[in-house]
């Protein structure tokens, strides 16, 4: 019974320290929106955002495998936040390979915040 309260425990912490790995951004505008049959980026008006220690943080990629059932939401997302001039924020979630070769910021969503 202990072996199995100990591998619970176990469990738990490491599920714990994945759930509050993300990363925030903070407010940004958004400079452009890139997009291609495989991918969109997001480019930030500010620079560098708030990140998990990624190579180029002044850009995040949406590639279309990653979000199979999300990519033309986030898509309408981010373009409605450029079109309209509204600031927006993200969840980050570790770093990825970016199709320029650096390790850009991986998002795991797109907040509109407003001005």
């Amino acid at each position: 019974m202990n072996l199995l309260r100990n591998i619970l425990a176990i469990s738990m912490l490491a599920f714990t320290s994945v759930s509050f790995s993300s990363v925030g951004t903070g407010e940004f505008n958004i400079l452009k929106v890139e997009v291609t049959d495989t991918f969109f980026t997001v480019y930030s008006a500010s620079g560098a955002v708030a990140n998990d220690g990624c190579e180029q943080a002044d850009k995040m990629v949406f590639w279309r495998a990653d979000y199979p059932n999300g990519y033309d939401s986030l898509l309408s997302v981010a373009l409605a936040a450029h079109m309209g001039n509204k600031k927006i924020t993200m969840w980050m979630d570790g770093c990825k390979l970016g199709p320029w070769g650096k390790a850009l910021p991986k998002p795991g969503s797109i907040v509109v915040t407003g001005n």
